[in-house]
């Protein structure tokens, strides 16, 4: 029983650690650009002193192991994440005639005037078209979304349009960002952490920020990888798998199924 009893405390003061212990070190991790250095001083100092009382209730001893099975876990969690990510996930959408409701439109017409590529679709309002749905090419792949819809044309924002923005994220992370056009036509995952790991050849996949794009459509695979120009973020450029220019058919998603 008695054996019990302190296993139960244990426990409990194993739990308060993690609920204690993780803000301290948060803040101490991202202050860097988020907050001021007296707050980021403020929180270890708090995280120490908790330190300190844990130590004197449960004793140097069992503190130190409580230390070591907290660095144990984060390290699997880290692992674990890292092998999803390596794990050579592969959206290709192949499938996605069966999943999404679609809407084929003849091309007719290309803009690739300055920063500005468009398309223009032999479709529009008439079959069921509206502003901000994606369009996809024959692969599955996103290559942008429909604006100024029309009774029957429709023009598309292509990914490197320096107007286009589209929530993104690299393929099998939690690494999210905004995909948005370059003035120099390129589409360039923007604001992604400094920490992430993203290298050449990750997939880029929409995420779930807009609610008129599906998850997880291919946008393209990262070609360079970059710090923004004020060294806050990482910034990823896509190899595009599309060429707007020999296109003759689109599919715009109108929804699932």
């Amino acid at each position: 029983m008695g054996n019990r009893k302190r296993s139960n405390k244990f426990l409990l003061l194993f739990l308060l650690l993690i609920a204690l212990w993780f803000p301290g070190h948060y803040l101490y991790q991202h202050s860097f650009g988020f907050l001021s250095a007296e707050t980021a001083s403020s929180a270890v100092g708090v995280r120490s002193a908790f330190s300190g009382w844990l130590g004197g209730v449960l004793g140097q001893k069992d503190l130190a192991a409580l230390e070591v099975k907290e660095a144990a876990l984060l390290k699997e969690n880290a692992l674990l994440k890292e092998q999803v990510r390596l794990g050579n996930i592969q959206f290709k959408n192949e499938d996605f005639r069966s999943t999404y409701n679609l809407t084929e439109a003849k091309v007719i017409g290309n803009d690739n005037f300055l920063d500005s590529p468009l398309l223009y679709l032999f479709a529009g309002r008439d079959n069921g078209l509206r502003d901000g749905m994606p369009v996809v090419s024959d692969e599955g792949v996103m290559i942008g979304k429909v604006a100024q819809c029309q009774a029957s044309i429709s023009q598309v924002v292509l990914t490197p349009n320096h107007q286009s923005r589209i929530g993104a994220r690299i393929a099998g992370s939690e690494w999210n960002g905004i995909l948005e056009g370059n003035r120099d036509l390129r589409a360039v995952l923007k604001m992604l952490p400094l920490d992430s790991i993203v290298k050449e050849g990750d997939q880029v996949v929409t995420d779930n920020q807009d609610p008129g794009v599906p998850a997880d459509l291919l946008l393209g695979s990262v070609a360079a990888v970059q710090e923004s120009d004020n060294h806050l973020f990482k910034e990823a450029v896509l190899d595009l798998s599309y060429d707007s220019k020999k296109m003759d058919k689109a599919w715009v998603i109108i929804g699932r199924k």
